[in-house]
């Protein structure tokens, strides 16, 4: 599938759930108008390494991530620091057409995620607009369940306090409505939060429970049939 798109249409956290889901590796690409291009390292979903290029195509002039590193003079060892100093001028980017190229780098097998990107994607969640959460949480009756793993997850993500208190009145039964009356916190810190939680795989919209025939029932009827069948 090819992941492409407009900043003014799709956010950053849509896009590092799709990511995260699929645990792609690959180059994420921002184009901008004034040639302040960024590319975005992923490996396994998570981001890796961020650099500036003036034009797009020397981004693909590289296909091993450790040359890129020899070329920009970053050491392995100063990968958290560099992340630590490009990530802000990233995350608030709000225009510009994007492009991931998939399974294009090839990264060494030691190289490990530095920041979690959960953390990431409920950073990002905190500042959705009312208009971007109302895109997938637009019902106040919808309900959600934790998923299996949700404990793992959410201690990447690193929920503060009031996340915390969301997550714990999600139970498969409470309603939005329910958990913005339990929480006492307002609407929209509600929304942006389950925002956050589906795009890390935290939460998953309710499953509806199949309804099954208990055996009395159906061997009652089966009982019925025969017993119509017979009185023909």
């Amino acid at each position: 599938m090819a992941i492409a798109g407009d900043l003014r249409i799709f956010n950053f956290v849509d896009i590092f759930q799709v990511l995260l889901k699929d645990k792609k590796d690959g180059i994420l690409v921002i184009e901008q108008d004034n040639n302040n291009n960024i590319a975005v390292y992923f490996k396994e979903g998570n981001i890796v390494y961020i650099r500036e290029v003036k034009k797009v195509f020397y981004i693909y002039l590289d296909v091993d991530f450790e040359v890129v590193l020899k070329k920009e003079g970053v050491d392995k060892s100063e990968l958290y620091n560099v992340l630590v100093a490009r990530l802000p001028k990233l995350l608030s980017l709000k225009e510009g057409k994007f492009s991931f190229t998939s399974g294009f780098i090839k990264y060494p097998p030691d190289l490990k995620p530095l920041i979690p990107i959960e953390k990431l994607i409920m950073y990002l969640a905190r500042q959705l607009t009312e208009e971007e959460v109302e895109r997938k949480i637009s019902d106040l009756n919808l309900v959600f369940e934790k998923t299996p793993n949700y404990e793992n997850i959410a201690k990447k993500a690193y929920l503060v306090d009031h996340e915390k208190r969301i997550l714990h009145a999600i139970d498969g039964k409470n309603k939005v409505a329910d958990i913005i009356n339990i929480t006492k916190l307002d609407e929209l810190t509600v929304k942006r939060t389950l925002y956050g939680f589906l795009a890390c795989g935290i939460i998953q919209r309710e499953k509806k429970k199949e309804r099954k025939i208990g055996f009395d029932l159906t061997r009652n009827l089966l009982n019925k049939i025969i017993s119509k069948i017979k009185g023909l």
